[in-house]
Order: C-alpha cells, then sequence, then structure tokens
C-alpha cells in the first residue's frame, strides 16, 4: 500500500509540477522568439506581457512594421501558451496529443494602421490571423497558418474578396533556419473605375539566416501565381493586363566571406491592350559579392532615407559608402544577365550583358575613391538580338504616341487611324534605317542585332572602336 502510495505521490507531483517547469521554458523560448522576430527588417516591439500560469499562460504582443512614416503598421498579437511535456489545458478543446513536447501556441493576429495612405483601408479590413505553433522539446517548432476568406466593402468604397490563406513554416531555435509553404487560392479588389485580380499563389521557401541581423538570408524563393489580371479606365479607355503562370525562384549561397545570388522571373502570357507576348523569361546572376561591405552599404542606405535629404547627408553618404567599396570590390564582383527570352507574334527578344569589377588594384579607399581607376576596373559587354518585325512595331507605337502628344501640345486635329498609323510607320523605318546606317544595328537573319563592349576606356560596337565624338554623336 506505501508502494502503491509513492507511485500515485510521484505520479501527482509528474502531472502538476512538470506543466509548471515547462511553463518556464516555454516563456523562455518565447522571448527568444520574439526578440528574434523583432530583428528582421522594420520590425520592432512596441509592447508586450506575460502572465505565466500553471497549465498555460497568455501573453500580448504588439509589433510596429515601420516604414518611415509616422503611423506604421501595427500587428496586435494575443497568445496562448499550453505548456508541456503533455499541453493538459488543451484538453477542454478537444486537441489533446500524448506526444511530449514543450509548448503548444495558439495565436491571434491582427493587422492595424492609422495611416491616411490609401492602402489603410485594406490593411484594417484583413481577418484576424490564426498560427498554431508546437514547440518541440529541442526548440524547434512548426506553425500552421490559417486565415479566413473575406467578402466586404472597403471604406473608399472598394470591395475585397479574398479566399484567405493557409500554410505551414518549420523553424530551428532563434529562427536561424526557416522553411515556408504558404498558398492563397484567390484575392479580388475592385471597384467602378477598376479591378485587381490574382489567383493560385503558392510560396515556398528554405532559408538560412547565419548572422542575427536576418539581412540576406542563404536559401531559395521559390514563388507561382496562376494568373494576375487588371482592369482600369483610363481617360475612358479600358486598359487591361493579364499575365498567366508567373514564377520567380531565387537562390543564395555563400562561399567564405563571398556571397552569390540567383533569379530568375518567367512566365508563360503577357496581354497588354491587345498585344500578347510570351512565353518569356530572364535570369540575373550576382557572384563574388562581399557580403561584409554590401549589408554596410544597405545600412547606409537605410539610415540615409529616414533622414532629411539635403546636400550634406548626401556628401555623408557618399564618403560612407566610398569608405566600404574596396572591402567590397575585393573579391571581383560581377552582374550577369544570363539570359532574357521574351516570344511574341512578332518575333523574339534575346539578350545577354555582363559588367565585372575588377578589384586587385582596389586595395584602398585613395584608389577606390579615383574615378580613373574605376573606369580602368570595369569591364561591360551587352548582346541584344530582336527581330526586324518586332523592333519596328515597338518603335512605331513609341512614334504615333510621340506624334499624338505633339499634335495635343499644339492643339491640333489628330489624324486618322490609318494615317496616323502610317506615319508612325514611316518614322520608324526611318530611325531604323539611320541606326543601320551608323552601324549601331546590324541586320542579320531577319534580326538586329546590336553588341556593345567597354574595357580599359575603351568602347566597342558591333566590333567597331568608338572615339567620343561619335559616342556623343549618337
Amino acid at each position: 500500500m506505501r508502494i502503491v502510495l509513492i507511485i500515485i505521490f510521484v505520479l501527482l507531483i509528474a502531472v502538476l509540477g512538470l506543466p509548471y517547469w515547462f511553463g518556464m521554458k516555454a516563456e523562455y523560448e518565447y522571448n527568444n522568439l520574439t526578440e528574434a522576430v523583432s530583428k528582421f527588417e522594420n520590425l520592432e516591439i512596441v509592447n508586450k506581457s506575460y502572465k505565466r500560469g500553471w497549465l498555460k499562460s497568455f501573453a500580448e504582443i504588439t509589433f510596429s512594421i515601420n516604414q518611415g512614416n509616422e503611423n506604421p503598421i501595427k500587428i496586435i498579437e494575443k497568445d496562448i501558451i499550453y505548456h508541456g511535456p503533455i499541453p493538459l489545458g488543451r484538453l477542454s478543446n478537444g486537441k489533446l496529443s500524448l506526444k511530449p513536447i514543450m509548448a503548444v501556441i495558439e495565436t491571434k493576429a491582427e493587422i492595424k494602421t492609422d495611416t491616411e495612405k490609401e492602402y489603410a483601408g485594406l490593411i484594417n479590413s484583413l481577418p484576424p490571423l490564426d498560427f498554431e505553433t508546437t514547440l518541440s522539446l529541442s526548440g524547434q517548432g512548426t506553425t500552421i497558418v490559417s486565415v479566413t476568406g473575406i467578402n466586404r466593402k472597403l471604406e473608399d468604397g472598394k470591395t475585397l474578396n479574398w479566399s484567405g490563406l493557409n500554410g505551414t513554416t518549420n523553424f530551428t531555435s532563434n529562427l536561424i533556419e526557416v522553411s515556408s509553404d504558404i498558398n492563397s487560392s484567390n484575392i479580388e479588389i475592385e471597384d467602378d473605375t477598376f479591378r485587381v485580380q490574382m489567383s493560385g499563389v503558392e510560396i515556398s521557401s528554405n532559408l538560412n539566416y547565419p548572422a542575427s541581423n536576418y539581412m540576406n538570408p542563404l536559401g531559395d524563393v521559390d514563388i507561382r501565381i496562376e494568373e494576375f489580371s487588371s482592369e482600369g479606365k483610363d481617360d475612358g479607355e479600358l486598359n487591361k493586363v493579364i499575365l498567366t503562370n508567373l514564377q520567380f525562384t531565387g537562390f543564395t549561397n555563400q562561399n567564405g566571406n563571398l556571397f552569390n545570388h540567383t533569379h530568375s522571373l518567367g512566365f508563360e502570357t503577357l496581354v497588354v491592350g491587345g498585344n500578347s507576348y510570351g512565353p518569356g523569361i530572364y535570369e540575373l546572376e550576382l557572384r563574388n559579392i562581399n557580403k561584409v561591405a554590401f549589408e554596410k552599404i544597405q545600412r547606409e542606405l537605410k539610415e540615409n532615407q529616414s533622414t532629411q535629404e539635403s546636400a550634406m547627408a548626401s556628401e555623408a553618404l557618399w564618403a560612407q559608402i566610398m569608405k566600404a567599396l574596396p572591402q567590397l570590390l575585393e573579391g571581383s564582383p560581377e552582374i550577369e544577365l544570363t539570359k532574357l527570352r521574351i516570344q511574341t507574334g512578332d518575333g523574339e527578344l534575346l539578350g545577354h550583358a555582363l559588367i565585372s569589377l575588377n578589384g586587385d588594384y582596389l586595395n584602398n579607399p585613395e584608389l577606390a575613391a579615383n574615378p580613373l581607376f574605376l573606369l580602368a576596373a570595369v569591364k561591360a559587354e551587352v548582346k541584344l538580338s530582336v527581330s526586324k518585325l518586332l523592333l519596328e512595331n515597338v518603335l512605331k507605337d513609341y512614334k504615333i504616341e510621340e506624334i499624338t502628344d505633339e499634335k495635343k501640345s499644339r492643339n491640333e486635329e489628330l489624324p486618322g487611324d490609318k494615317e496616323l498609323q502610317d506615319l508612325g510607320k514611316a518614322k520608324a523605318q526611318s530611325e531604323i534605317k539611320q541606326m543601320v546606317d551608323q552601324n549601331i544595328l546590324i541586320l542579320k537573319d531577319g534580326n538586329y542585332d546590336i553588341e556593345a563592349a567597354y574595357k580599359l576606356g575603351q568602347i566597342t560596337l558591333n566590333g567597331n572602336p568608338l572615339d567620343l565624338n561619335s559616342l556623343l554623336n549618337f
């Protein structure tokens, strides 16, 4: 009998005592997480309270998203923290799990702003965000995100129709590694003059934050949008844009103190007015970027944005950038447009560009600040190829706008549509002929090609060197 009583006593201690001990651990991890979140760019903690109980605790926290205005966006978060190892506090809502954990955090968050900006009505109409975060015994966590759909009139007369949002985020202690999968099926905003609609949004990411400032994370991001469309009236005319199967992918890695970044943006179709384009894609690579110097320049630019613009402030900003420039250039950074391809009904546009800087001779601020040394360090090349018909039609449309604006400025009567088309076409063909005669463009296999390069102060265009006078004549 005594042994049974001892066992019962031990079990009571475990059942009643462990939740309190886990409550202390949960509070510690909660504070770590909120402090880590507040280090993300433009975020700060405005108010915070925490009341620890036996089986569960209650917390309230307000984050401010500061965009440099007097009325920032606020995220008001209310949390219920159920203590492990078995969250007995969730027994009342039927969500009890017997798997040992540190805590379960149920969160309701609202986004509010007092700004008078035109987007304020949209922000203040967003429904509450629901989060359920499970913290493991090791401090790692999983958050399930849920936002209910809404259909309502906004204060400015617009209608917001949103299907809501769902997703999952996994993270390590102190948010060093974060992976997410978020999706939303449809969002639509409209009034009497315009409509914007977006559907099939999927966002996935696997990010690593090796530093505590949460700038320039490593890893990959993938964003897909099944369809984006907008319609608006401009001077009584309907302007319509439709974009389908948009995909953005980005990847960043680090080698020593240098990081490399690649991103691409592709789409299946793009319809603007009566013109159709696609498929299209561009891909950009940044290589050998000194992370410390790059972040130093980012901080200087951010601080400069928050101060009043003046000649003295601009000079101080430029001086700080010049100090960081030698370190930025020491890895010989490169920026390359590795791929540019857009298909149209009138043919194809292809392109490639590369800018590289040789940092071998820029190892001190005096040299880096000298424009002549900078010009000697830069090497660049650009290649473009556009179909004959596409260039003629693009220039024709531009010339038609030019003629129309000129006629309107003189209060002259506009010519008829056919005459306007003929005038635009004639001016476009005349300008293209001049560029071909000057060797700016080369007609080859039905395409207009241009190839330019710069090295050691010398510019070449389509293989021919250019002097300063020739360049000014362009």
